[in-house]
């Protein structure tokens, strides 16, 4: 019996390094996904026929933790698996465990209902984004990027230091008091199947399951445990000395294996068929969407020419590649054309959906996926840009300028991109990089400078990828312009 409870524990900790390692996003995605309904809900517009597709992940996983309860919490969440890790390095380091009351404790864990509250009313459904740089699973899909994302996650990041900091001396820290996930599925988990049976008449007085519990729950105090806090460990099964703890399912003791290797199998395939889906629907139509009168020429009415303009964006990673097709001035087709996504990649399927609906680039990022529908965004932006059609704008070329050298500066990716601009004979001869702080996009330091002088105007095409050094260039250059403008 010790060595299956052995190999029990083994499974856990293989599927908790393996889903850390290959899905780290499941947490934020499913948790996007119940966003995504609730806003559909309160906006009168959920359709289960056609948005199943996008909520694939949930409608699995919440009739499985229904069924057999928190097993997503137990054996696959990314937090859960980063503070089991820590509280077991912390114990072998300090060689102390921290004991929380047990009054304190109960009430600890009704904080993670308030901040799922807090969620749900203050930024779901106000929409509020006053909020976006505190979120702690954001800045955890940004790690990879923490120099660049620092600035923006501060609050996030200052979040996940005290979730790891509070992992070192309470086991399951984020998951006892301040997931709001956990709090969807303790209430969900309640009318679970699966129990742990425990008859306390068969119980000496030893506590060794109740002092092993990662969630804190009085197991000495219960003969089934019910409590939503339960996520399915296991751990007590494996401590008794006495075996008396036993995995039961309608009446029947069964090996926790079973339950365990359905879960798996269940959350890997839903995994798996998602990806399948997610690649067979990049390419979202405008029969697939309406648009209603008020939403035309949202993109700050704006015009277009019809037709089809690639563009290009950086998400996670560079060359993320869109086609957009503009119709009658409006925007009916956004195709992922290619990228080189590894995580986030449900931004490829749900950005694209609503900037067609909303007309407009200014839609929500996906929790857990910001990178990569920033990219998508730039992407779109870039596309719009060489189908806009600027009628107000005067040419460079008709303004009169001094001879002479004028220094601009500009802000690109970073601040201080400054340039030299020669003119001569009233004309823009030469336009010199001075210096920049620029750590990506530097294609675009020598292609702008070279079109503006083309074309004898700012107004020129930015470069794929390298949007915001482009706007920076043309923005020095006009400071430069501005000084040698004749008053005469």
């Amino acid at each position: 019996m010790l060595k299956k409870i052995s190999k029990l524990q083994v499974l856990r900790l293989i599927s908790q390094v393996m889903f850390l390692i290959l899905m780290p996003e499941l947490f934020t995605l499913i948790f996007n996904q119940i966003k995504k309904v609730y806003t559909m809900v309160i906006k009168g517009n959920f359709d289960i026929g056609s948005m199943w597709p996008q909520l694939l992940a949930m409608l699995i996983i919440i009739p499985i933790t229904i069924i057999l309860g928190r097993f997503f919490c137990g054996w696959l969440c990314t937090f859960g698996a980063i503070n089991d890790f820590i509280y077991m390095i912390s114990k072998k380091v300090f060689k102390t465990k921290f004991k929380v009351d047990e009054k304190v404790d109960s009430i600890l864990k009704y904080l993670k209902y308030v901040i799922l509250l807090f969620i749900i009313i203050i930024i779901w459904t106000s929409g509020s984004k006053a909020f976006d740089s505190y979120s702690p699973w954001d800045a955890f899909a940004q790690v990879d990027n923490i120099s660049g994302a620092i600035a923006g996650y501060t609050g996030g990041f200052i979040l996940i230091a005290i979730i790891a900091i509070g992992a070192v001396f309470i086991e399951r820290f984020f998951c006892r008091y301040l997931c709001p996930l956990g709090a969807v599925f303790a209430v969900l988990s309640k009318v679970r199947i699966l129990k742990i049976k425990k008859v306390r008449d068969k119980c000496g007085s030893c506590r060794i399951c109740t002092n092993n519990c990662s969630m804190g729950i009085k197991l000495y105090q219960m003969d089934s445990v019910n409590s939503g806090e339960c996520i399915n460990c296991f751990k007590c099964i494996g401590v008794c000395p006495r075996k008396n703890t036993q995995v039961n399912i309608l009446g029947e003791n069964v090996n926790p294996l079973l339950p365990s290797a359905i879960a798996i199998a269940a959350f890997t395939g839903v995994n798996a068929l998602g990806a399948v889906m997610n690649d067979g629907m990049t390419k979202v139509g405008g029969n697939n969407t309406t648009t209603s009168s008020s939403d035309i020429n949202k993109l700050e009415q704006k015009k277009y020419k019809d037709g089809t303009y690639t563009g290009v964006g950086q998400g996670k990673n560079p060359d993320l590649k869109v086609a957009v097709t503009i119709k009658d001035n409006k925007i009916t087709t956004v195709e992922i054309v290619s990228n080189n996504e590894t995580k986030g990649k449900e931004a490829l399927n749900t950005v694209p959906k609503e900037i067609i609906e909303k007309q407009s680039t200014s839609v929500d990022v996906v929790s857990g996926a910001t990178m990569t529908s920033k990219g998508i965004i730039e992407a779109v932006n870039n596309a719009l840009s060489q189908a806009e059609i600027n009628e107000t704008s005067v040419s460079n070329a008709q303004e009169t300028y001094n001879d002479g050298t004028y220094t601009g500066v500009g802000r690109g990716k970073s601040p201080n991109l400054k340039v030299a601009v020669i003119v001569k004979d009233s004309k823009i001869s030469s336009v010199e990089i001075v210096s920049n702080s620029e750590t990506k996009g530097k294609e675009a330091l020598e292609v702008i400078p070279k079109e503006i002088i083309e074309k004898q105007s700012i107004e020129v095409d930015v470069v794929s990828g390298a949007t915001m050094t482009s706007k920076g260039i043309m923005m020095a250059v006009n400071d430069a312009l501005n000084q040698a403008t004749s008053n005469n």
